[in-house]
């Protein structure tokens, strides 16, 4: 049995009016940053940073890691809740260790590795609605000297 062409138009619409947004805001509405935006440090030093977000509807997940091994591997990425023990190896360009917070803004430490070079921490911020997700992330830069 075939439907009518407008049939199925007209449920398609009936079905997707109803649903409204995502309750997301705009990408262009959410901004992150994280403070500071670069320093440098000693081998072996650490810095606290933080995160802040502005423009989410409801609280964001919150995940901090090292940029330069979560390029190497996704699934060691250096960045390590507080409840965690901290690494002892496998993270040749430093660890981050952050507390498991569904806010903004959120502190992380960096723990610089006792190799020099220049190292990039990541912030992200994500809000979840029922079908999407809405994912930003910012940088610090780390010299280590």
């Amino acid at each position: 049995m075939r439907l009518p062409l407008a049939f199925l138009a007209f449920v398609f619409v009936l079905l997707f009016a109803g649903c409204g947004g995502s309750g997301l805001p705009h990408s262009n509405q959410v901004t992150v940053s994280v403070m500071p935006s670069q320093t440098t440090l000693s081998p072996g030093a650490s810095v606290i940073l933080t995160g802040q977000g502005t423009g989410f509807t409801s609280d964001p997940v919150i995940r901090w890691w090292i940029e330069e091994s979560h390029d190497l591997d996704r699934t060691n990425d250096c960045g390590f809740l507080s409840s965690q023990a901290p690494p002892q190896t496998g993270c040749p360009f430093g660890y981050v260790m952050y507390s498991p917070v569904e806010k903004v803004p959120s502190s992380a430490t960096y723990y610089a590795p006792s190799t020099p070079g220049t190292y990039h921490v990541t912030f992200e911020a994500s809000e979840v609605a029922t079908f999407d997700s809405l994912s930003k992330t910012a940088q610090a830069t780390i010299t280590v000297q």
